[in-house]
Protein backbone atom coordinates (compact mmCIF):
# COMPACT_ATOMS: atom_id res chain seq x y z
CA UNK A 1 0.00 0.00 0.00
CA UNK A 2 1.32 3.77 -0.82
CA UNK A 3 1.06 6.36 1.72
CA UNK A 4 1.03 10.32 1.11
CA UNK A 5 2.89 12.56 3.91
CA UNK A 6 0.07 15.21 4.83
CA UNK A 7 1.25 18.20 6.99
CA UNK A 8 -0.35 18.34 10.11
CA UNK A 9 -0.11 21.00 13.14
CA UNK A 10 1.93 19.40 15.83
CA UNK A 11 2.79 16.22 14.11
CA UNK A 12 6.20 15.24 13.43
CA UNK A 13 4.72 13.06 10.42
CA UNK A 14 1.40 12.02 9.16
CA UNK A 15 0.81 9.24 6.93
CA UNK A 16 -2.33 9.08 4.72
CA UNK A 17 -2.89 5.83 2.69
CA UNK A 18 -2.58 7.35 -0.80
CA UNK A 19 -6.23 6.25 -2.19
CA UNK A 20 -7.92 8.05 0.48
CA UNK A 21 -9.05 12.07 0.75
CA UNK A 22 -6.98 13.41 3.39
CA UNK A 23 -9.75 16.40 3.59
CA UNK A 24 -11.85 14.13 4.76
CA UNK A 25 -10.24 13.74 8.39
CA UNK A 26 -8.56 16.32 9.65
CA UNK A 27 -5.98 15.91 12.53
CA UNK A 28 -3.68 18.26 14.65
CA UNK A 29 -2.18 18.49 17.84
CA UNK A 30 -2.90 21.81 19.66
CA UNK A 31 -0.93 23.28 22.69
CA UNK A 32 -3.05 26.36 24.83
CA UNK A 33 -1.20 28.15 27.86
CA UNK A 34 -3.14 28.57 30.93
CA UNK A 35 -5.77 31.05 31.33
CA UNK A 36 -6.16 31.06 27.00
CA UNK A 37 -7.49 29.62 24.07
CA UNK A 38 -6.42 29.76 20.50
CA UNK A 39 -9.63 31.17 19.08
CA UNK A 40 -13.30 32.58 19.66
CA UNK A 41 -16.34 29.84 19.72
CA UNK A 42 -16.48 28.93 15.96
CA UNK A 43 -18.57 27.00 13.18
CA UNK A 44 -17.63 24.57 10.35
CA UNK A 45 -18.61 21.23 9.14
CA UNK A 46 -18.29 17.63 10.66
CA UNK A 47 -17.94 16.00 13.46
CA UNK A 48 -15.08 17.23 16.30
CA UNK A 49 -13.30 15.61 18.46
CA UNK A 50 -11.01 16.44 21.03
CA UNK A 51 -8.28 14.24 22.31
CA UNK A 52 -7.29 15.49 25.81
CA UNK A 53 -3.40 14.11 25.86
CA UNK A 54 -1.73 16.75 28.95
CA UNK A 55 -4.00 18.80 31.41
CA UNK A 56 -7.62 19.64 31.73
CA UNK A 57 -9.16 21.87 29.68
CA UNK A 58 -12.74 23.04 29.50
CA UNK A 59 -14.87 22.23 25.80
CA UNK A 60 -17.73 24.96 25.03
CA UNK A 61 -20.71 23.89 23.30
CA UNK A 62 -22.98 26.64 23.05
CA UNK A 63 -23.63 27.59 26.59
CA UNK A 64 -22.90 24.59 27.88
CA UNK A 65 -19.27 23.34 29.37
CA UNK A 66 -18.03 19.91 29.84
CA UNK A 67 -14.66 19.22 31.59
CA UNK A 68 -12.09 17.08 30.20
CA UNK A 69 -8.78 15.54 31.24
CA UNK A 70 -5.89 13.36 30.09
CA UNK A 71 -7.26 10.05 28.15
CA UNK A 72 -10.69 11.81 28.13
CA UNK A 73 -12.10 12.62 24.79
CA UNK A 74 -15.38 14.92 23.54
CA UNK A 75 -17.00 14.50 20.26
CA UNK A 76 -19.36 17.32 19.01
CA UNK A 77 -21.13 18.33 15.67
CA UNK A 78 -19.66 21.23 14.63
CA UNK A 79 -21.95 22.99 13.11
CA UNK A 80 -22.80 23.72 16.82
CA UNK A 81 -20.27 26.83 18.15
CA UNK A 82 -17.91 25.45 19.85
CA UNK A 83 -14.55 26.31 21.52
CA UNK A 84 -11.89 25.25 24.04
CA UNK A 85 -10.53 27.07 27.03
CA UNK A 86 -7.79 26.51 29.36
CA UNK A 87 -8.59 27.90 32.90
CA UNK A 88 -5.89 25.53 34.75
CA UNK A 89 -2.78 26.91 35.63
CA UNK A 90 -0.35 24.51 33.53
CA UNK A 91 -0.52 24.36 29.53
CA UNK A 92 -3.05 21.76 27.93
CA UNK A 93 -2.26 19.42 24.80
CA UNK A 94 -4.74 17.74 23.38
CA UNK A 95 -5.65 16.61 19.65
CA UNK A 96 -8.29 17.50 17.30
CA UNK A 97 -9.90 15.29 14.92
CA UNK A 98 -12.36 16.43 12.20
CA UNK A 99 -14.28 14.06 9.51
CA UNK A 100 -16.09 15.39 7.11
Amino acid sequence: MQFSTVNAKGLSRYLVAAHLDPQKLHLHISEVEPGSRKHDAHTHTGIEVFYMLEGQATVEVEDERYTIGPNEALALDASRPHGIFNGSPAQIRYMVIITQ
